[in-house]
């Protein structure tokens, strides 16, 4: 079990674009998930974020309906080639760009493995899985949020075990 000793007292680690992201809990996993070239282990920490709701969400959301829209259209009008990927959920381009940097007190330097996005229309949220386990000696993690790969200076402190 893992508890937080210190955070920002809104939780509040970053604001991409106007809109502010919520440390909104970390854990122990088992089963981290596969990459694409390794099998990088079995247990890790995983990292959840959410974008909170605002005026600005809601304006996003509703012009992503409107492009989602406008390329199902052309995707039936001209195909699948022709309209290409589908336009990116509003959250995946706020809270993909969120990240940390994680420690602990033994030093152990933790990797990012493997996130989701979602965010359209609901609870815009990223999971982020980061490896390796926590050595049974660690007694803290250290999490210093990150924005496009620089420190927000918001850092969260969660005792292990």
């Amino acid at each position: 079990m893992m508890t937080i000793i210190s955070a920002p007292g809104d939780l509040i680690v970053a604001t991409k674009d106007g809109v502010d992201v919520r440390f909104a809990g970390v854990e122990s996993i088992v089963d981290a998930p596969f990459s694409a070239t390794e099998w990088l282990g079995k247990q890790g920490i995983r990292l959840h974020l959410e974008g909170i709701r605002s005026p600005e969400t809601q304006r996003r959301d509703e012009h992503h309906i409107k492009e989602i829209s406008q390329w199902a259209n052309l995707r039936e009008r001209d195909g699948a080639e022709a309209a290409g990927d589908a336009p990116a959920m509003p959250g995946q381009l706020v809270l993909g760009p969120v990240g940390a940097d994680i420690s602990d007190d033994l030093g152990t330097i933790y990797r990012w493995s493997a996130g989701q996005v979602a965010g359209s229309g609901t609870n815009w949220e990223a999971t982020w899985v980061y490896l390796p386990e926590p050595p049974a000696a660690a007694r803290f993690l250290r999490i210093d949020f990150t924005l496009d790969g620089e420190p927000t200076g918001k850092t969260c402190k969660v005792q292990l075990g």
